[in-house]
C-alpha cells in the first residue's frame, strides 16, 4: 500500500507541467500593455523577439492568445482568461525573489504617492508609522505618471480619484471636500480688511487651483462655494491668484498670500499645527477621496495590512 502511494505522488510530481516562462513574461508584458513594442521596451528585448516568444506561447497552448491588427492588439478569449490570473501571479514571484534575495531582515514596503499627499500628510506622519512597526522599512516614491505594479515594482499607491482601479483593490482612505482658509498671521495683520463676514471676501486675494479640472470641469471651486453659501455676489476674477496644485495653494495661504479655497484633509496637519484656519463652516463635498490601492495577490501582505490599517486610523 505505501508502495502505490509513493508511486503515486512519484508519477505526479513527474506529471507536472514545464512552463515556458520566457514566453509567458512575453505574454503577460504585450497584454498588459498591448503593444509588443512597448513590451520589448519594459523586458529590454527586440520587439521581434517578444513577438516570436508570444507565438511559442500560442504554439505550446494550441490556441491563438491575440487578435493582430494592423496597427493594434486585441485579446482573443483563451488569452483573456490567461491574462486575468498571470500578471498577479508574476508579481508575487517578482516579490518572492526579492524577499529572498534581501540583505535586510526588516519587511520592506514600497509605497507610490501622490507628490502633494506624499509632502503634506504621509511625510509628517511616517514616524509614528515607523514608532509601531519598526520592523517594516518604508520606502515613498512621489507618482508622476500613471501606475504600472509590474513594471515599477510597487507594493502600493496612493491616488486621488473615484475608488474605480480595474484589477486593484481599493481601500477608501479620505473624502475630500473644500473650505475657505488662511493664515492667522495674515487676519491679524496682513490681510486688507477683517474677515469676519461673507461679504468681507470682496476684499481679499483668493487663492485658486485648478487642479481638479483634469478630472471634471464641473467639480466645485471657488465660484460654487460662495453660490452654496449664498455670497455668489462675491466676484471671484478681481484679486485672485490661481496655482496647477493644491499643496501650492495652500502654502501660498500659509505665507498670507489671501484665502484658498482649500483641500481640508489635506490641510489637516496645517490646520493642527495652527498654520491655517478655517473662518467658515461650510464645505462642499469633492465627490473625490485618497485611495491606498494595490495588487489582489497582496491582500494579505503583512506590511500592507499593517500599512493601510495606520493609515485609517489617523484622523
Amino acid at each position: 500500500m505505501l508502495k502505490d502511494i509513493c508511486a503515486s505522488r512519484m508519477t505526479n510530481k513527474m506529471s507536472r507541467r514545464i512552463y515556458p516562462l520566457n514566453s509567458l513574461r512575453a505574454f503577460e508584458a504585450s497584454a498588459r500593455l498591448m503593444s509588443f513594442v512597448k513590451a520589448a521596451e519594459e523586458l529590454h528585448v527586440t520587439p521581434a523577439a517578444v513577438s516570436h516568444q508570444v507565438k511559442r506561447l500560442e504554439e505550446y497552448l494550441s490556441t491563438p492568445l491575440f487578435k493582430r491588427l494592423p496597427h493594434d492588439l486585441l485579446l482573443e478569449e483563451k488569452g483573456r482568461i490567461l491574462m486575468s490570473e498571470l500578471g498577479e501571479i508574476f508579481l508575487r514571484l517578482d516579490k518572492t525573489v526579492d524577499r529572498a534575495l534581501a540583505k535586510d531582515t526588516r519587511g520592506t514596503l514600497t509605497i507610490s504617492a501622490d507628490q502633494m499627499f506624499a509632502v503634506k500628510l504621509v511625510v509628517p506622519w511616517l514616524y509614528k508609522f515607523n514608532a509601531l512597526h519598526p520592523d517594516i522599512n518604508v520606502r515613498i516614491s512621489s507618482n508622476f505618471g500613471e501606475l504600472d505594479f509590474q513594471r515599477d515594482n510597487f507594493d502600493a499607491a496612493i491616488i486621488f480619484g473615484r475608488g474605480k482601479y480595474p484589477g486593484l483593490k481599493a481601500v477608501k482612505l479620505f473624502e475630500e471636500s473644500l473650505t475657505p482658509m488662511c493664515s492667522t498671521r495674515y487676519l491679524k495683520g496682513e490681510a486688507p480688511s477683517p474677515l469676519k463676514n461673507l461679504e468681507d471676501l470682496s476684499s481679499h486675494v483668493l487663492l485658486h487651483d485648478d487642479y481638479l479640472n483634469k478630472y471634471d470641469f464641473s467639480l466645485p471651486g471657488w465660484d460654487s462655494w460662495l453660490k452654496s453659501a449664498g455670497a455668489d455676489y462675491v466676484d471671484t476674477t478681481v484679486d485672485s491668484t490661481c496655482f496647477n496644485q493644491p499643496d501650492h495653494a495652500l502654502q501660498a495661504a500659509i505665507d498670507g498670500e489671501g484665502v484658498v479655497l482649500g483641500w481640508r484633509c489635506l490641510a489637516s496637519n496645517d490646520i493642527a499645527a495652527g498654520r491655517l484656519i478655517q473662518p467658515f463652516s461650510l464645505a462642499l463635498p469633492l465627490g473625490l477621496s485618497f485611495y491606498l490601492v494595490y495588487p489582489g495577490a497582496y491582500e494579505n501582505k503583512p506590511e500592507i495590512s499593517a500599512f493601510r490599517d495606520w493609515l485609517m486610523d489617523e484622523p
